[in-house]
């Protein structure tokens, strides 16, 4: 397997400016590079191969073929001027310890930023794999995103979608800024931004009982997709692709266990579609399950930075409690 090293400097992009964040100065510069790079520095280039192509494997629940992460791959595992303000660095190295592990740091050098340390006894090759390695970091690295994603959406949000979300569904739940566009119906909202380019889409909604299996899950999201947004003409409707396979999983949202669920939507009747996220959690106080959910209809555009976006709204749900 060949793999050419690039130069990181040549796509960070280095704009070193003060941030500033709840009234105060960040003394820390803002991170270069996009979310989901990684500048992967490994001091065995066979080694770095395998971590970065297990690291760019495909990710589910898109409509086309792209990376779960972009990585940059280098031969120069000493961070210098030019690569220590990247956004997520990675240093592979072997012969550092008796057992793979990984050491992380966050904001070394930057904001936001994560620094990972994986250390391994011998050089990693295609015959062992790097699925053991990059699982938890691919973890670690998400975990990340999400959380820098969230930050930004508690300093930048729409209080009036908050507000129509507690409404319609007693349940607290931050929305992105842009979400201007509210629809209501008994029991759900639907928050868009209504973009020309890239439209991004939250709705929330609760069927009654605990049952929160993929089956249920799809069932339950297609008789309130086709109940709450319809196309543009009778007979059209939303509701999930059987073209493409759903991956659900069990997760952690918020402090709470929580399903997540992805794949394809459609509207039926019509050529869009595009891909969706769930996230589904108990709210046994008033005993119902609550479903976040996160949709885009981008088809000129990659899908998964988008996504992704609004996944971490979705993380952000919590029912009320009873008074």
């Amino acid at each position: 397997m060949a793999r050419r090293a690039v130069q990181a400097a040549a796509i960070i992009c280095m704009g070193v400016a003060m941030a500033a964040c709840d009234n105060e100065i960040s003394l820390k510069p803002q991170s270069g590079g996009e979310p989901y790079s990684v500048l992967l520095l490994a001091d065995d280039m066979e080694t770095g191969g395998n971590l970065a192509d297990e690291l760019e494997r495909p990710a589910p629940g898109l409509p086309q073929q792209e990376k779960s992460l972009d990585v940059t791959l280098t031969s120069d595992t000493v961070l210098t001027q030019a690569t220590r303000y990247a956004r997520c660095i990675v240093i592979a190295r072997t012969g550092k310890s008796q057992k793979p592990a990984i050491r992380y740091e966050k904001d070394v050098y930057s904001k936001p930023q994560l620094l990972v340390y994986v250390d391994m006894p011998t050089a990693l090759t295609a015959a062992n794999g790097a699925k053991h390695i990059t699982e938890p970091l691919s973890r670690l690295i998400n975990r990340f995103e999400i959380k820098a994603e969230t930050d930004e959406l508690k300093k930048r949000n729409n209080t009036k979608g908050t507000k129509a979300v507690a409404e319609q569904t007693a349940c607290s739940m931050l929305i992105p800024a842009d979400m201007q566009s509210i629809k209501r119906g008994k029991g759900f909202v639907w928050l868009s931004d209504n973009a020309a380019s890239g439209m991004q889409s939250i709705c929330v909604y609760s069927y009654p009982g605990y049952d929160r299996s993929t089956p249920t899950l799809v069932a339950k999201r297609d008789s309130v997709m086709r109940a709450n947004i319809p196309g543009e003409e009778d007979g059209m409707y939303m509701r999930t692709s059987r073209r493409a396979p759903v991956y659900g999983k069990e997760t952690n949202s918020n402090g709470r266990r929580a399903t997540e669920l992805r794949g394809l939507w459609e509207m039926a009747g019509d050529a869009m579609g595009g891909p969706f996220v769930c996230i589904a959690t108990a709210d046994s106080s008033r005993g119902r399950t609550i479903v976040a959910e996160g949709f885009v209809y981008a088809p000129e555009k990659t899908k998964r930075n988008l996504i992704r976006q609004i996944e971490a709204a979705l993380h952000t749900l919590q029912p009320k409690k009873l008074k």
